[in-house]
């Protein structure tokens, strides 16, 4: 079972959002109302007897892997353990059971304020929420999922669970980490290992520093890349050494290592076609009867990391847009943003559910250049930075370096003051993640002076009329950024914050 957890203002927002997906259903709770403007009257209540608490509502949402159910009672009963166990046992609650996606699952909505008046604390509440999830999968017999600070492996995401359900195909980065544990079984040397993977149809690449110490590790299937970060942390260079047994020794594997680079591999048998194959393939012989001409190939290959670039685009990064080194650090190693082997700099556009949808490649006139992960248009993606798992404020951009620029200069603010923060750029009116926005109080639109959002602006303020608009000209917050002694108006982004992502 999945936990997430949100806190936010707004109870008629988000009450809205609940009972306005179709197939909600309202399956428990310790209140009268049945509508969002009742409940909502209802939960005025509580919020009246600590009205210094900004932040009175808390959303949880309980999912089950696919293929798993429970009838309505039995989730009744598991939220109701669940609020008791994260300090909820005097508080206004209501669960609604949604049947909208591949995967059973289930919204809570609670006041965080008691009816004593006292507030529950949500010290470690997310390590707390992992540790009764657990045991309640235990108690009901539910799939186990581990906790996610003790996974060496990145799970697949909520995305890539969609298509392994929709299509039969496991995602790109699923199949090299279960190559992967296959290929280390019985604890190979480095070249072998990677031997083994070319044999598979998978490049690896391994990163050197000048003086020869090894600096990275990165994978690349169907034209897919993925740095070993990326993968999880038993799959990084040091990662295949502590948590799978890989041997390496410098001197006896680096030059062989560096002959076995030199060779680029190719899928060594054809694939079966999945299901999703031959849906295409029937489309496309459909569109070649219709339209005889021919068609224009795609390349659908995201640029290759080459670790040995990183310190020169951190280098770069650093001193032309005045990036701070410990953000850019952190940014890398969670695989957000690498070096290609070109030497450009990519940033990694995400859905909300972490899935890679598409590649932004900065140039050097400091425009972007977008490469698709695939032929299918991306979905709700965009490259985001959000500073905690629980956002109370949103700040839309206009690209990459505007969100970095952003983050750095909210930094310099008083801790005590700030909010966390998604930074979203955006592109179109598709990226935008509207469903988490309008549980939102706080929405700063925040592009450059350009001509061309104007229409966009005004999509958004349409579609989310509580959301403020500020302009930081056209030279943008990086433009502030590198200034000596950049100066913002508490009118321009109230309440800062900074980079704990």
């Amino acid at each position: 079972m999945i936990g997430k957890q949100i806190k936010g203002k707004s109870f008629r927002g988000l009450l809205n959002y609940l009972f306005g997906k179709e197939g909600a259903k309202q399956i428990g709770g310790n209140m009268e109302g049945n509508n969002p403007r009742e409940l909502a009257a209802e939960f005025r209540f509580s919020r009246q007897l600590n009205p210094k608490v900004s932040r009175a509502v808390y959303h949880a949402s309980l999912s089950l892997p696919h293929k798993e159910s429970l009838d309505d009672e039995t989730w009744h009963e598991i939220t109701q353990k669940y609020l008791q166990a994260m300090g909820f046992d005097m508080n206004q609650y209501m669960v609604v059971r949604h049947v909208d996606r591949e995967h059973d699952h289930a919204h809570i909505v609670a006041s965080r304020i008691r009816l004593d008046g006292t507030r529950v604390s949500d010290s470690w509440d997310y390590r707390r929420s992992e540790a009764v999830i657990r045991k309640l999968e235990q108690e009901y017999n539910l799939q186990s999922v581990q906790p996610s600070w003790e996974k060496d492996s990145r799970s697949p995401t909520t995305g890539e669970r969609r298509q392994l359900a929709r299509t039969g195909e496991e995602s790109v980065r699923v199949k090299l980490q279960r190559s992967l544990n296959q290929a280390t079984h019985d604890h190979p040397t480095m070249p072998e290992l990677i031997e083994r993977m070319q044999q598979k149809g998978v490049n690896i690449r391994v990163g050197y520093t000048r003086t020869g110490i090894v600096k990275g590790i990165s994978y690349q299937l169907d034209g897919v890349a993925f740095s070993g970060t990326h993968l999880g942390k038993a799959y990084t260079f040091p990662g295949l050494q502590k948590h799978r047994g890989v041997n390496y020794s410098p001197k006896r594997d680096d030059k062989r290592i560096q002959k076995l680079m030199e060779q680029t591999v190719e899928n060594p048998t054809p694939a079966v076609p999945s299901k999703q194959d031959d849906k295409r393939i029937q489309k496309l012989m459909e569109q070649a009867v219709e339209n005889p001409t021919p068609a224009v190939t795609q390349t659908n290959s995201l640029p290759i990391p080459e670790p040995t670039n990183w310190e020169q685009i951190r280098l770069n990064l650093s001193q032309q847009y005045n990036l701070p080194n410990s953000l850019l650090t952190e940014l890398y190693e969670k695989g957000w943003l690498y070096a290609s082997q070109a030497g450009q700099a990519i940033f990694v556009e995400r859905t909300l559910d972490d899935l890679p949808t598409l590649a932004k490649q900065l140039e050097p006139t400091g425009d972007f250049t977008a490469i698709p992960l695939n032929s299918e248009a991306p979905k709700n993606g965009s490259f985001w930075i959000a500073t905690d798992a629980t956002v109370e404020r949103a700040v839309l951009l206009s690209d990459p370096i505007e969100v970095l620029s952003v983050i750095a200069l909210e930094s310099t603010v008083d801790k005590e003051k700030r909010k966390p923060t998604l930074y979203w750029s955006v592109g179109d009116s598709e990226q935008i993640p509207l469903e988490l926005l309008r549980s939102l109080d706080t929405i700063v639109i925040a592009f450059k002076d350009n001509e061309k959002v104007e229409d966009l602006i005004s999509e958004i303020l349409a579609e989310l009329p509580q959301a403020k608009q500020v302009s930081p000209g056209q030279a943008g917050w990086n433009g502030m950024l590198t200034n000596s002694k950049p100066q913002i108006s508490k009118s321009q982004l109230p309440q800062s914050q900074g980079w704990e992502l």
